[in-house]
């Protein structure tokens, strides 16, 4: 059986982008400075060309949650022995099987909240890292690394 409305023509995901956005899908690879929401401070423009084609590298904020979870979790694992006590308890109410389960429960659960904390913590450290000591911009159209607070470098 064939359908006579489908066409045989084929498909270009680039055309169909160009059509929806009306620009090139590389050009919209480094969000504009209204698209970029995540910080509260905008995006300086590059110090060197002027350019508003600019992008956060954030380096010490993702190494900084990257140590802070593993710092996080393994000091979860050290409160897991607390945790597993604690789901033991909660567990003991519907038997040994219970107890058991609840015991494995509160250690994971230990370990999750002390990564998540220590995620937290190191990103919020790693964004102090970043505006103040690093050349946290770097701008695509020259590849200049610049800071805020240090315009020239």
């Amino acid at each position: 059986m064939h359908d006579s409305r489908v066409t045989q023509e084929p498909f270009d995901p680039d055309e169909r982008y160009l059509t929806e956005h009306g620009e090139p899908f590389e050009q919209r690879f480094v969000p504009s400075r209204e698209e970029s929401g995540a910080q509260s401070l905008p995006i300086p423009p590059c110090p060197k060309c002027l350019s508003t084609r600019v992008e956060a590298r954030n380096l010490a904020r993702k190494t900084g949650g990257a140590i802070g979870t593993v710092a996080g979790t393994t000091s979860g694992i050290a409160f897991a022995l607390s945790g597993a006590e604690t789901g033991a308890a909660v567990g003991a109410l519907a038997g040994p099987a219970g107890v058991v389960c609840g015991a494995i429960a509160g250690a994971v659960i230990a370990g999750l909240i002390g990564g998540a904390a220590g995620c937290a913590t190191g990103s919020v450290f790693g964004e102090i890292v970043d505006e103040k000591v690093l050349n946290n911009y770097r701008c695509h159209a020259c590849g200049h690394t610049f800071s805020r607070s240090k315009q020239s470098s």
